[in-house]
């Protein structure tokens, strides 16, 4: 395979997402002067909502995924290593982004659905653990949540849009990406589906758009 094969959005206009980090430049020197208390969660957020948006998903060929170790809300640490042998999706988001909170329901029936083939780790980024634990006592998901507060993660896997998705291919050595999206996913559609059992299987995704998961409206989730 050749290097990552980078697809033009396929799947027409992302509404109100992804919601957006900005460049690396202003996203750090932002990040340097508020890095402590609520203000730096508020520019943050309002930093990532005005940013433009990119390409919605990606079809990868060999890029090995960074390094990943956090706590869970459960009191446990996660690793790659610790989910190796089936295929991983790694999910980053925030609990006051709104898509990502659509799109936490759909996940959580994907694993239910997907049970022993598949690991999903979603990372909660910058956000402190009673907060994300409160959010989390009212929406239980079947899946560790892990936290990455102080966003080194984020940075090492160079996410810049929330949500962001990566599948991982967890039965090959070198922990391959295999597809990763800015969307949130409709991970309930026929079509994802059908690209997950392909990657189950070991099979290439194809060429087939993750279908986005349709704006919900206010208060209302799937």
């Amino acid at each position: 395979m050749g290097n990552t094969a980078r697809l033009t959005n396929p799947i027409g206009p992302l509404q109100n997402y992804p919601v957006q980090l900005p460049s690396a430049p202003a996203w750090r020197g932002s990040e340097r002067k508020f890095r402590n208390g609520a203000a730096g969660s508020i520019l943050a957020a309002v930093l990532i909502m005005l940013a433009p948006a990119t390409d919605a998903w990606s079809a990868e060929s060999a890029r090995p995924a960074p390094e990943l170790t956090l706590s869970a809300l459960d009191g446990m640490s996660r690793s790659l290593e610790s989910v190796r042998g089936r295929l991983i999706l790694i999910h980053f988001f925030a609990t006051w982004c709104e898509p990502c909170r659509d799109e936490m329901a759909a996940l959580d029936r994907l694993s239910v659905r997907m049970k022993d083939r598949l690991a999903i780790l979603a990372v909660d980024v910058g956000e402190p653990e009673v907060r994300v634990r409160r959010f989390f006592d009212k929406q239980k998901v079947s899946f560790p949540i892990l936290l990455d507060e102080d966003r080194a993660t984020m940075k090492r896997w160079a996410v810049n849009a929330f949500p962001t998705s990566f599948l991982i291919d967890g039965t090959n050595a070198g922990l391959p990406i295999r597809l990763s999206a800015t969307i949130p996913v409709d991970w309930d559609d026929p079509a994802a589906i059908r690209i997950i059992e392909h990657l189950v299987a070991g099979e290439a995704p194809g060429t087939e758009p993750l279908p986005t998961l349709k704006e919900q409206p206010s208060g209302e989730s799937q």
